[in-house]
């Protein structure tokens, strides 16, 4: 059985990174000729066509095998529980977003064809659900690496839980960061500015989504420590990381902030959700950061 999970870890992390990078090609074609990107008016079938129609079957195909891959690992290995039942919930989740992205692609040359031309909404729902398979694939890379030691057969002795679960809040805290940045820069980029003041309310569903992960880590965390003392619930090196954290975050909000100064920020509230998910994106890579570097 080893050898088994073995030569499908093997496998899924060279998967991985080719879907990360089918991904990535569908993105750039999606976001640069659409037309050509989904073959709205031509019947036959292009290279680019191929390529797509490749890419989107072998993302399927990764997120199909890496969920068989994370209920077996969650079976037989009790190492990163937390991380494990994270993972396939967000398997589950990229999975149903694939669906999405038929809808999408359907509906938008649907409406090519008949004369409407490119909606902007469909097309950044589109591409939340690229972004949301993304997420699913690097998380399933990071996950694979942290237990290349338990597939490869050697134990692991003295695994502090504590530091699992500190790694594990502060990586959906970054990700979090990033998508919620990524999303509202489109938005202010591509939508029109009368569109986003009157349907801001629309954009809240998916705001929440992206916090939703870092959220349940967090009340995960509170949940395992509320019987403890608030002084114990860090080692002295992650208050150090948590420290060290902050003073990185003051220093790199205002020109993180700054960036936002080259959009034309139709409200207020898009540069408080931007500010929210920058100082996530930093606080929580800071942390991962420093908790990489052992103490001198």
């Amino acid at each position: 059985m080893k050898k088994a999970m073995k030569r499908h870890y093997n496998i899924l992390l060279v998967f991985s990174v080719l879907a990360l990078a089918g991904i990535i090609y569908i993105l750039y074609q999606i976001n640069t000729d659409i037309v050509t990107a989904i073959n709205i008016f031509h019947p036959e079938l292009s290279e680019t066509d191929y390529l797509m129609i490749f890419s989107h079957l072998f993302i399927l195909l990764v997120n199909l095998y890496a969920l068989i891959y994370l209920l077996i690992h969650f079976r037989q290995s009790s190492a990163l529980k937390p991380f494990t039942i994270v993972l396939i919930i967000a398997g589950i989740i990229s999975l149903f977003s694939i669906g999405v992205e038929k809808i999408m692609i359907d509906e938008i040359a649907r409406e090519y064809r008949h004369g409407y031309g490119l909606n902007i909404g469909e097309l950044s729902i589109l591409n939340l659900a690229y972004m949301i398979n993304i997420i699913f694939i690097v998380t399933l890379f990071v996950f694979l690496l942290k237990t290349r030691i338990i597939v490869s057969g050697d134990t692991v002795k003295n695994v502090v839980i504590d530091e699992e679960y500190f790694i594990l809040a502060n990586f959906l805290g970054f990700f979090s960061g990033i998508a919620g940045l990524l999303f509202t820069l489109h938005m202010v980029q591509f939508v029109d500015v009368k569109l986003l003041i009157e349907k801001f309310w629309v954009l809240i569903p998916f705001y929440i989504m992206f916090l939703t992960p870092y959220g349940l880590a967090i009340f995960y965390w509170l949940f395992l420590k509320h019987k403890q003392k608030i002084v114990d619930w860090y080692d002295e090196k992650q208050i150090q990381d948590l420290l060290k954290s902050s003073a990185v975050t003051l220093l790199l909000s205002i020109p993180g902030l700054s960036i936002l100064l080259l959009f034309q920020i139709p409200h207020v509230l898009f540069l408080i959700v931007y500010y929210v998910f920058l100082i996530l994106l930093l606080f929580s890579g800071s942390a991962l950061y420093f908790s990489k570097i052992k103490d001198i």
